[in-house]
């Protein structure tokens, strides 16, 4: 038992990590994207929400820019920074090829926020900038007890921030936070461990590469992606061997992909499954824009 040392106790939490990954009952499903504001916890008076989504209509026009808004009761187990991505990636706002798009999330409950920003937007809304937003404008309302408060100034500034007119504090520029940094480090790793198996089951030598490659690419800033990226690997390599997904390219019925554990069911808010992208009552809809886990993220 001692003699699995470091290595081998690391490559056991990995391999923990990937099975409540892969579990399906663990993932909060995507709600529909309904509208520029989508509150599902009720935290909106009519009046604000209407306002909100008029302003980021507004936006739009203005920059074809999409913006969106999602407030949740709750996020019932499901990690934010997983569960956000997946907002972004299914709603799909931004123009396709652009990638201008972002969504800021609450959850109640847990009482964190997180702002997911697209590719085409990572140049004005940096992490930095993102993560100012959360703690200056957002954090201070919250904690007052006055969610719409928060939400509108939230709001406000990131579209302030994207059109440059917003300034800040002097004292509030800051680097992102370490807790920031280490998340998405972690989902990068995560990611890469999932895509790398899967590739391995063509060949495990094709798995690492992709693997070590995506973590590398997804991870923020050069130290922490190359660690990542390194991580990512060495794990994919050594658990695709466990698995016996070597370079044999054993197949099954006709495909090395075949017996793959992972799901490309997009689902939807507790009510059967969506996929693509959702048209509101207003005709609003993603426009096929991508999403590479830029942001930041708070509590309150």
């Amino acid at each position: 038992m001692w003699l699995m040392g470091r290595a081998g106790w690391g490559l056991l939490v990995g391999w923990l990590w990937l099975t409540v990954l892969a579990s399906p009952a663990e993932a909060l499903e995507v709600p529909p994207l309904s509208g520029r504001v989508v509150d599902l916890a009720g935290a909106l008076p009519s009046a604000v929400a209407e306002q909100l989504s008029s302003d980021l209509q507004a936006h739009e026009a203005k920059t074809s820019n999409q913006v969106a808004l999602l407030i949740v009761p709750s996020l019932e187990g499901d990690s934010l920074f997983d569960f956000s991505h997946r907002v972004a990636t299914t709603w799909k706002l931004g123009r396709k090829g652009i990638d201008n798009g972002a969504v800021l999330l609450v959850a109640l409950k847990e009482r964190k926020i997180r702002l997911e920003v697209g590719y085409g937007l990572e140049g004005v809304l940096t992490d930095a900038r993102s993560s100012q937003i959360i703690r200056n404008e957002i954090v201070p309302r919250f904690r007052a007890g006055d969610v719409p408060a928060g939400v509108t100034a939230g709001v406000q500034a990131i579209l302030k921030t994207i059109e440059g007119t917003y300034s800040a504090p002097e004292r509030s520029a800051a680097s992102p936070s370490f807790s920031d940094g280490f998340t998405n480090a972690t989902f990068a790793v995560i990611l890469g461990i999932v895509i790398g198996l899967f590739f391995s089951r063509a060949h495990r030598g094709l798995g690492s590469v992709v693997g070590g490659g995506l973590a590398f690419l997804t991870a923020p800033w050069v130290m922490p992606a190359l660690i990542a990226g390194a991580v990512s690997l060495v794990l994919v390599s050594v658990l695709s061997g466990l698995r016996g997904g070597g370079g044999s390219g054993r197949r099954n019925n006709g495909s090395p992909f075949d017996g793959a554990w992972f799901s490309t069911q997009q689902g939807g808010w507790r009510s059967g499954g969506f996929g693509g992208s959702f048209g509101g009552s207003d005709g609003f809809s993603g426009g096929g824009g991508d999403f590479g886990g830029g942001g930041a993220s708070g509590d309150w």
